[in-house]
């Protein structure tokens, strides 16, 4: 009887163990589960670091947060703050869209490793997570990602979202420098201006220079004679277009060997502007040849985009209806 009464109480605590077992891996299996998908940064405003890489392209970029909240490159490039404020926001609102199904997974590991996007962010300098951003879903609504902290990694992938957003999430973030640089030219505020000149080599004609001598003195040129007849508050309409001048974008396309010879060339347009308030400025601009130009056609240029040098020597890809109106001023004010 003794012997059954301790072989009863051991069966219980067996089955109680196996219990208590079972019950704590099912809570650590829910906890790890929820910890892989746990993406989302709720306090993007202590977000100070998110270094960038594109596996596919092998290039790599970093941000970084200065004391003033404004962000630029590692080496103090300015970068367009809407892009950093756009991944911010994907940080903030990421959510789970779904599971990779069981069958799919080996595949998935597979493509996303081969090729994918890293983003690692740091929060008050300390890092806290890492996105491994894959390609998206076939119906385009979610995106294969990974997540890695400092206490996990996950090994599998999962499908992750945007609240309030339809789309895939991996161009939200590349590591191309070019895509962050800032896109001023220049900006000058009219009572800045000192001086506008600007050379016109295909209609030289049409080439002025305009002198401020004080708020209501002006004096216009053209290939070294004054222009007399123009309209003195046309005159200030043009002078007020210099302000917040951009490109459009950099240069992708002309190859080292085309920019030195580009450089080389007499440029089509230049526009001067002297200030004594703020640094000169000096863009050289040439027209590009249309690539869908037919002999049979009369316009072989582009009549979109030219491009241009700016004062740094980048070579930068410009729109007509940004330049346009400044170099083709005269039409504006001489009558």
């Amino acid at each position: 009887m003794k012997k059954k009464l301790i072989a009863i109480v051991v069966g219980l605590l067996l089955v109680g163990g196996l219990a208590y077992l079972a019950f704590d891996l099912q809570a650590s299996s829910k906890a790890t589960d929820t910890s892989l998908i746990a993406f989302a940064i709720e306090d993007t405003a202590s977000v100070d670091r998110i270094e960038l890489y594109d596996s596919f392209l092998d290039i790599e970029f970093t941000l970084v947060r200065g004391k003033n909240g404004v962000w630029t490159g590692e080496d103090g490039m300015c970068v367009q703050q809407s892009i950093v404020n756009m991944m911010l926001e994907t940080m903030n609102k990421i959510t789970l869209r779904g599971y990779v199904p069981k069958s799919a997974m080996d595949n998935m590991k597979k493509i996303i490793m081969a090729q994918h996007k890293t983003v690692k962010i740091f929060q008050n300098g300390k890092w806290v997570k890492t996105w491994y951003v894959g390609h998206s879903t076939q119906n385009h609504m979610g995106t294969h990602m990974l997540l890695e902290t400092p206490k996990i990694k996950s090994d599998n992938p999962v499908i992750m979202g945007m609240k309030g957003f339809y789309g895939i999430l991996e161009p939200r973030f590349f590591a191309d420098a070019r895509k962050f640089a800032c896109t001023d030219l220049f900006s000058y505020k009219r009572d800045e201006i000192k001086s506008v000149e600007v050379t016109n080599r295909v209609t030289p004609s049409e080439s002025y220079k305009i002198v401020v001598n004080n708020a209501d003195d002006y004096e216009v040129s053209s290939q070294g004679s004054p222009i007399l007849d123009f309209n003195k508050e046309n005159l200030v309409y043009y002078l007020n277009g210099f302000d917040n001048i951009h490109f459009n974008q950099p240069n992708y396309t002309m190859s080292e060997k085309e920019i030195d010879s580009l450089k080389r060339a007499v440029p089509d347009y230049e526009i001067q502007v002297h200030s004594e308030q703020k640094d000169d400025y000096h863009l050289k601009l040439y027209r590009r040849l249309d690539v869908d130009y037919d002999p049979r056609d009369t316009i072989a240029y582009d009549q979109t985009y030219m491009w241009g040098i700016k004062q740094d020597g980048e070579l930068v890809r410009i729109q007509y209806y940004v330049v346009g109106p400044l170099l083709f001023g005269k039409v504006v004010f001489v009558e």
